[in-house]
């Protein structure tokens, strides 16, 4: 452990130092969390990094490193008693569910916490800091390929900030919360918020298009399964398979669908063979 901008800091990349940390920390309560990963071309997420503050102490875990089980932390994290802290939570939750199954802890979003505090359009945590801290942060790296090593300083810097600044920002839409007594009214859009990661929530962009009663058409159920199921088993991006834009068509159009074929085992087996096939040429044509 070793200072760096005024932060006690480690990086973390063996069972080891996960140990030491977890150990710094487990008397703790409330936890600043965010990840890093990659999915731009798979289905499943890729896990990078993992950041945890806990209010003095921040650790940066190396997913990527041989020579740790990161999911260690994700184990200590998941308990009654504990508060994760999180900015645009969605898909960090969605992450959490793939190793823990279901979420036990207490979810603080920050960005819906500022909706229930006077903002019309949800804010970046960029605009938070600013609001709150008065500080203006380079998030330049937003977009950076996080499977890249080796982490150089100029990333270490911009993962500590992107933990270490939501502390003050809790504390204040906490507070404002808690004063306009909208706390349990929060706390029960993000427990629905929760349920929907856990349950496969849909695009919002089908009941824009389609209308809130899209879930309810069978056709639709039927599409989407069948792109999840694809997707999941060559790990390949949803809307790859098939893409939103298609779908909506498909349904809006009555025109002849990949489902309406009654694709059987078989069908799909071939049909995930040729888009692997597809994925391949892709790759030579690169």
């Amino acid at each position: 452990m070793f200072k760096k901008n005024n932060h006690n800091f480690l990086f973390i990349r063996n069972n080891k130092e996960l140990d030491q940390f977890i150990t710094k920390i487990k008397n703790k309560k409330k936890f600043y969390f965010d990840t890093e990963f990659e999915r731009r071309s798979t289905y499943k997420s890729v896990l990078s990094i993992v950041v945890i503050f806990d209010g003095k102490n921040v650790g940066i875990i190396d997913c990527l490193e041989k020579k740790i089980n990161f999911k260690k932390i994700f184990k200590f994290l998941n308990k009654k008693k504990n508060t994760l802290i999180i900015h645009s939570s969605r898909q960090d939750l969605e992450i959490f569910l793939t190793i823990a199954k279901k979420i036990l802890f207490t979810v603080f979003d920050t960005q819906i916490a500022a909706l229930f505090n006077g903002y019309n359009e949800t804010p970046s945590y960029k605009k938070l800091v600013q609001d709150f801290c008065k500080i203006s942060i380079d998030k330049s790296l937003q977009k950076e390929n996080w499977l890249k090593r080796p982490i150089s300083e100029e990333k270490i810097n911009y993962l500590i900030n992107d933990v270490y600044y939501l502390k003050i920002i809790f504390n204040k839409l906490n507070n404002n919360l808690i004063k306009n007594n909208k706390l349990k009214l929060f706390n029960k859009l993000i427990k629905r918020e929760i349920y929907k990661i856990s349950y496969e929530d849909y695009s919002i962009i089908f009941k824009k298009k389609l209308g809130n009663n899209i879930l309810n058409n069978k056709k639709f159920i039927k599409i989407i399964s069948l792109r999840n199921k694809i997707a999941k088993k060559i790990n390949l991006p949803k809307n790859w398979v098939f893409s939103d834009k298609e779908i909506i068509r498909n349904i809006k159009n009555e025109k002849i669908s990949i489902i309406s074929k009654n694709l059987n085992k078989n069908d799909i087996k071939i049909l995930t063979k040729l888009i692997l096939n597809f994925k391949k040429n892709l790759k030579k044509i690169k």
